[in-house]
């Protein structure tokens, strides 16, 4: 098969990235008339489940299919890559942020919960979620119930425990995206990071998640976007009127060790929506041919608090951890200190094994452990870097340890209502809370109310220099302490609406986006 490049030609738009930032704000551009190309660094997976063939031996970061693992200081990051970028991977997960995560001073005083509400609704009529429905055969998950009862019992508790609002679908019916691609119901095979299955009603996958290419993606090809994977954006330049955009492509690991040549493709306007590491490292590598550039580049790191894969074993009944969505249920367990929200998270063979956690196969023992994803308010004060290998991240917990080890307390609590034994995540040191995961990484471009105090403004839009703006999780002041994917679409919606039309837009705007 021939595939297509984007060089050499000009686009009103080119978005860097395909995930639930540059997704959003390519769809909206696409459906507003403008010219639209998206640079995808990795590869497309249009039917077939991902691959998990491990690349990148000897490097700081491994390939598996369609994720990157980055080995940081202090904190490793797990990454999308490919055409939809996290959401080939993630869970379903759409919550909102809590409405006092804005009030951080951190934040740009434009930006809150009142006024992205109305985005958060608009995102919301692209990516569908709902509580999980119960399983014709299998019921309710039956972890999802465990979990809400032990969380019951915890006196830390801080909210009612509840199903959360997944993007996936569970109703019986099959139902069409916003592109009019079928979906049918979730099969329950807890797959969620590799993806649905074959179907056997019609060609091609389950399409049980909502997956970008089911929904923005694929509404943006519908209007004129072109979607180019494999390329690979090194810098961004603007030698004159126009920007210059350098990419490699095709696939990262070449047969040979010869260096690929360098292309370029021009546009009016840029969207940096390569995630929060490669958005960072993009502008990070493009600062001598952006001098205007803040400062502030690559600080404020975030691992949104993540806790992922500490466990409670031996409990005292079979907890089914493959039966339904990877996640499926949560409860609120702030403190006076720290926003703390805790979901269950059902046995994922692959990861634990790529991870070192656990084998790839699931034992008779296991089916009686609970594994948790923790997210909470870290300091937010990593520091993003570039070295002979590309991104480097520089975590130090010294003053997210109080987060940590709340989340811990709380773990414990939901561990005895549950007859269980608690464990830390393996390679996790309680001591100096080194040795976390993250899948989602957040900051490193921030909002500001000035270039000394952020990358970019409160719209997206990229301090020194106009017509270069970002739109995805590395736009984050401070950690969610919830599941990012939603904020991060809402905050990308509200990055296309200004760029489309100059203003904010309100409840019920005559100009609100369609939803196809």
């Amino acid at each position: 098969m021939i595939r297509a490049s984007a060089a050499d030609q000009t686009f009103d738009v080119v978005v860097i990235g395909s995930g639930f930032g540059g997704a959003a704000v390519a769809c909206r551009l696409a459906q507003a008339g403008k010219s639209v190309a998206i640079l995808e660094r990795g590869k497309e997976y249009p039917v077939e489940q991902g691959s998990f063939t491990t690349t990148g031996h000897g490097t700081r970061t491994l390939r598996h299919g369609h994720f990157l693992v980055d080995q940081g200081n202090g904190m490793n990051v797990i990454r999308g890559i490919g055409v939809g970028g996290g959401s080939l991977h993630y869970f379903g997960v759409r919550l909102r942020a809590d409405p006092e995560i804005f009030e951080d001073p951190r934040w740009p005083s434009g930006v809150d919960r009142r006024v992205l509400d109305p985005y958060y609704d608009l995102a919301d009529t692209m990516i569908r979620s709902a509580p999980v429905s119960a399983n014709p055969v299998a019921g309710m998950p039956a972890r999802g119930i465990a979990f809400q009862n032990a969380a019951r019992a915890s006196r830390r508790a801080r909210r009612e425990p509840k199903w959360v609002p997944l993007a996936v679908h569970t109703e019986e019916a099959p139902a069409p995206t916003p592109a009019g691609i079928p979906q049918t119901r979730c099969v329950y095979c807890g797959d969620c990071i590799v993806g649905c299955p074959a179907s056997e009603t019609f060609e091609g996958n389950v399409n049980a998640r909502e997956l970008l290419t089911l929904n923005y993606l694929a509404v943006a090809r519908q209007h004129g976007a072109r979607i180019y994977p494999e390329h690979f954006v090194q810098t961004i330049r603007k030698p004159g009127p126009l920007f210059e955009i350098r990419f490699t492509e095709g696939d990262e690991e070449p047969a040979s060790d010869q260096p690929k040549p360098v292309r370029s493709v021009h546009a009016h306007r840029v969207v940096v929506a390569a995630g929060t590491l490669g958005s960072t490292e993009v502008l990070l590598q493009s600062r001598n041919d952006l001098p205007g550039l803040s400062p502030m580049l690559g600080q404020h790191f975030s691992g949104n608090g993540d806790f992922i894969y500490a466990t409670t074993r031996d409990a005292a009944f079979d907890l089914q951890p493959k039966s339904g969505p990877a996640i499926v249920a949560g409860c609120d367990f702030s403190t006076d200190d720290n926003k703390i929200f805790i979901e269950d998270l059902g046995a994922i063979p692959i990861l634990g094994s790529m991870l070192g956690l656990e084998k790839g196969k699931l034992t008779v023992r296991a089916r009686y452990r609970m594994r948790y994803l923790g997210m909470g308010t870290d300091a937010a004060n990593g520091v993003l870097s570039l070295d002979d290998q590309g991104i480097v991240v520089n975590w130090d917990p010294t003053r997210s340890l109080p987060l940590y080890h709340q989340i811990t307390a709380a773990l414990r609590e939901i561990s005895q209502g549950l007859n269980g034994r608690y464990h830390h995540p393996i390679g996790y040191d309680p001591v100096t809370g080194t040795g976390l995961l993250t899948a989602h990484p957040l900051g490193g471009c921030v909002m500001g109310e000035t270039g000394e105090q952020g990358v970019a403004d409160s719209r997206g839009q990229v301090f020194g220099v106009p017509g270069l703006y970002v739109a995805d999780g590395a736009l984050v002041s401070t950690a969610l302490a919830t599941n990012p994917s939603f904020t991060i679409s809402a905050l990308a919606e509200r990055v296309a609406f200004f760029m489309i039309h100059g203003r904010e837009m309100q409840a019920g705007d005559p100009n609100t986006p369609p939803k196809s």
